[in-house]
């Protein structure tokens, strides 16, 4: 594995626990607030909102010591490893924008969490899912920062736990998919810091 992404994995750790909610009084009103409520938690739109939330809660702890303000991000929800949950992954932009690249994210769920696999630092829009894969994740196509500051394609394979560059000169004519083709528009919010449960900021 990269220098830039030696035991990233076991250090950034980002925790995000259900909110607390109200308990409901059993009146005929609160009934049926309550069954409104869980209608609407077995839709597909609040599972998706739901898992922005979590995600939103975990950069927030990620970047809780930034003062690089503000931050935004990009996601995309995509099973990667077939398993039938949906991995994130997630460029965060600062002020200056992506100029020298951007921290991009594939971070898994776990629970009531999501955990970092990889972060890939001064990348850059587009990214790309490959339909090739490697220990059962599917390949990625970064946009990346070359050492001349111009931009280039770079393939990026799974192993050892995480995402790491190989050397592929066919990678631009590789059968791909677009994830987040570019980063226009406000992105998500980072909070200054986490979200506790049961808060009600």
């Amino acid at each position: 594995m990269s220098a830039w992404s030696t035991g990233l994995a076991c250090t950034l750790l980002a925790t995000t626990m259900l909110s607390g909610c109200a308990a409901l009084q059993h009146s005929s009103g609160h009934s049926k607030l309550a069954k409104q409520a869980n209608v609407l938690q077995n839709t597909p739109a609040a599972r998706h909102a739901d898992a922005q939330q979590r995600l939103t809660d975990a950069l927030a702890t990620i970047y809780a010591d930034s003062s690089n303000r503000p931050l935004h991000y990009y996601s995309k929800f995509v099973d990667l490893n077939g398993n039938g949950q949906r991995e994130a992954v997630v460029y965060v932009k600062g002020p200056n924008g992506c100029d020298l690249g951007c921290d991009l994210y594939v971070m898994a769920r776990d629970g009531d969490r999501y955990e970092v696999v990889s972060r890939i630092p001064t990348s850059r829009a587009p990214l790309y899912q490959l339909a090739a894969s490697h220990d059962g994740w599917h390949d990625l196509l970064v946009t990346t920062l070359g050492d001349d500051n111009g931009s280039r394609l770079q393939r990026m394979q799974y192993a050892g736990g995480g995402y790491v560059p190989v050397d592929d000169k066919g990678a631009a004519d590789a059968q791909r998919t677009a994830l987040i083709p570019n980063l226009q528009g406000p992105g998500h919010a980072i909070p200054a810091k986490p979200v506790k449960e049961g808060s009600t900021d």
